[in-house]
């Protein structure tokens, strides 16, 4: 009488058992995806310029930090620039004893046409006077002589003028080249923007062509998120989106669109913290607006973007 009990629910769970596999043997009802998640960052619309020494030297002086808003043509850091600033001052002696130079051979030129004038005048009256035999041939030949000599002596001067006057110019070209130099150890914005970060300090060296600092241009911001490559059809230009913090999950919007789509797909890299996550994964990479948020993040804040398909 005691183990009747036992038996009857030993048959009642066999009995449940069998029934729930026969349902579960059934087509399953996978609902569709109607919102897919990314992980992007607050980029400018424009992308993060970073600029590249012009020069090579020593940090002498940082004009901006990082957060300054800056106009195209600011300086951002000077290096040392003592050779230059002496280079122009020492073309600026040459150009100063060439110019004195060309001026005296301006002056002897000038006196020289002068005297040949002086000289042609006193042939021609010589040449009258020989008609009417008031004067010898050899009187004649003399002055012809001293003329011709004075012709040459012209051409010379002329020539000499003209090879200063070429130094002169070639000097000249050499200072501006020197300017530019002197110009290139300042190191200037070349768009408007902000300044996101100096990479050196007062006192160390940059290389020539190296990366001295990195800045936003002026413009809105966008998000630049990475979706999985499983959903890469299911995306649209326009499809609306939501953005979040990663830290804290605070909604910082619910109506932004895709404004661009990648045409291919890339591997994952921008944003994944771990380097398991790049393995065997591609991605496709979407660009959002940020136009109604009522709090913009900082450029290069890691966000969570969820995309609507509906």
């Amino acid at each position: 009488m005691k183990t009747k009990p036992v038996w009857l629910m030993a048959l009642t769970l066999v009995i449940l058992a069998c029934n729930n596999k026969k349902e579960s043997s059934g087509p399953i009802n996978v609902p569709p995806v109607t919102r897919i998640v990314g992980i992007g960052k607050v980029t400018p619309q424009g992308g993060v310029s970073e600029l590249a020494a012009p020069a090579s030297g020593i940090v002498t002086e940082i004009r901006h930090k990082a957060g300054d808003t800056v106009k195209a043509g600011d300086i951002l850091l000077v290096v040392d620039e003592t050779i230059e600033t002496l280079s122009v001052k020492e073309i600026d002696s040459r150009i100063a004893s060439q110019r004195h130079a060309l001026e005296s051979a301006k002056s002897v030129l000038h006196q020289e046409k002068l005297a040949l004038a002086e000289k042609l005048r006193r042939l021609n009256d010589a040449k009258e006077l020989l008609e009417v035999g008031a004067t010898t041939g050899e009187n004649v030949r003399t002055l012809q002589n001293e003329y011709d000599l004075a012709v040459e002596q012209l051409k010379k001067l002329e020539s000499d003028q003209k090879m200063q006057q070429a130094q002169l110019d070639e000097t000249t070209i050499q200072r501006a080249s020197r300017l530019a130099s002197l110009e290139q150890m300042q190191f200037k914005a070349p768009i408007d923007g902000i300044v996101l970060d100096i990479t050196h300090r007062v006192g160390e060296a940059v290389d020539l062509h190296e990366t001295y600092a990195r800045l936003s241009p002026k413009g809105s911001l966008i998000v630049r998120a990475e979706i999985d490559e499983l959903f890469a059809d299911k995306l649209a230009v326009g499809q609306r989106c939501s953005i979040r913090l990663t830290t804290g999950d605070s909604l910082l919007s619910s109506d932004e669109e895709i404004l661009h789509i990648s045409p291919d797909l890339k591997r994952k890299s921008l944003f994944s913290d771990s380097g398991s996550d790049l393995e065997d994964r591609r991605v496709r990479e979407i660009e959002i607006s940020l136009r109604h948020a009522d709090t913009i993040p900082l450029i290069d804040t890691k966000v969570e973007c969820e995309v609507n398909l509906n």
